[in-house]
């Protein structure tokens, strides 16, 4: 399993460069924030980062600043190196969120449901990195399945990488209803 996410996957902006810059100009000549949120149907907030932001050191902190507000179950952690976070859903109701640091292996859970069947790593409050690859590994196919090499053609990946495969099933399984929702922090290249 890789240690970065390479592939680009995460949130992709509400608004290419080119539309945001013009809001901005509308801005700047004295249109407000609301209206043009409306107009281009973002929340005001996001609008305003938009509008307001034109630095590098802006939008990182912006995406920071929206990383912790989804992250806000876990706001007396340093979230700063944990880059991924999984949902583990059961139907639509979600019974764990799972971040993840990849540069030194950590892991935080958050269990939302007393039920242990329903979490991620039972009755474990504190699962370490091994536990985090065990789940994950048992959510998806296994690497030596028969065909490997066409279910891979058929999810269009040219090799096996377990979050990839988990994000294009959902880490679906025949065994039950629980699934996968994943989201990204990508400081460097502006997505979340």
């Amino acid at each position: 399993m890789g240690r970065v996410n390479e592939r680009g996957a995460g949130r992709k902006k509400a608004l290419d460069d080119e539309i945001i810059e013009k809001y901005r100009n509308r801005f700047q000549n004295g249109e407000t924030v609301l209206s043009l949120a409306e107009e281009a149907g973002v929340s005001r907030q996001t609008m305003s980062a938009y509008v307001h932001t034109n630095d590098i050191e802006n939008q990182i902190y912006f995406r920071y600043h929206l990383w912790a507000k989804l992250n806000r179950e876990f706001r007396n952690q340093n979230l700063h190196h944990y880059s991924l976070r999984i949902e583990f859903m059961n139907e639509q109701r979600c019974c764990s969120v799972i971040l993840v640091d990849f540069a030194h292996e950590n892991v935080l859970v958050l269990n939302k449901t007393d039920n242990p069947v329903l979490r991620p790593f039972g009755m474990k409050a504190k699962p370490s990195w091994d536990d985090l690859i065990y789940f994950l590994e048992e959510r998806c196919i296994p690497e030596n399945r028969f065909q490997m090499k066409q279910i891979l053609r058929d999810l269009k990946l040219d090799r096996y990488d377990l979050i990839r495969i988990l994000e294009k099933t959902e880490g679906r399984t025949g065994e039950d209803e629980m699934w996968i929702k994943f989201a990204y922090l990508e400081a460097e290249s502006g997505k979340l």
